[in-house]
């Protein structure tokens, strides 16, 4: 009987010393969804549609201050410029996201790619989708 206990504790410590069973609530990042429904899904989504090389699609989540969207020849114009930002930030990993709510409408998500360049993008909520109105370089310091 007495080896019995000794055993069982014995299996007990070997248990929680190779961390099979934790304890305690873990710390999960949270998942961001890949539409337009939030700002920063908003920016996400454009991330990954330059990443798969959907430039037209990129174009789409992006609009003018106004709130209008671009015309035909204006995502023209704009086609050569998201080329140049996909191979600045395309296929990437995103090393550091911070979200500032200006007001229920406006919010402005930074972002630092591959601990090498960083954007600031100012987004906007238009007919209960959001879209991106511009996007700048940041300097190494953010």
């Amino acid at each position: 009987m007495k080896y019995k206990i000794i055993l069982y504790i014995s299996f007990i410590g070997l248990l929680s010393a190779c961390e099979l069973i934790t304890l305690g609530a873990k710390h999960r990042q949270p998942v961001i969804q890949l539409n337009q429904e939030s700002a920063i899904g908003a920016v996400y989504l454009f991330k990954s549609e330059l990443d798969s090389n959907n430039i037209h699609g990129a174009i789409r989540i992006l609009s003018k201050p106004n709130g209008n969207t671009y015309l035909a020849y204006e995502k023209y114009e704009l086609y050569d410029e998201l080329s140049r930002l996909k191979r600045i930030i395309g296929m990437k990993p995103i090393t550091w996201t911070k979200a500032d709510t200006i007001n229920d409408k406006l919010s402005k998500i930074r972002l630092e790619f591959d601990y090498l360049k960083a954007y600031s993008f100012s987004t906007a909520k238009i007919n209960d989708k959001w879209y991106i109105l511009e996007y700048t370089e940041l300097a190494a310091g953010k």
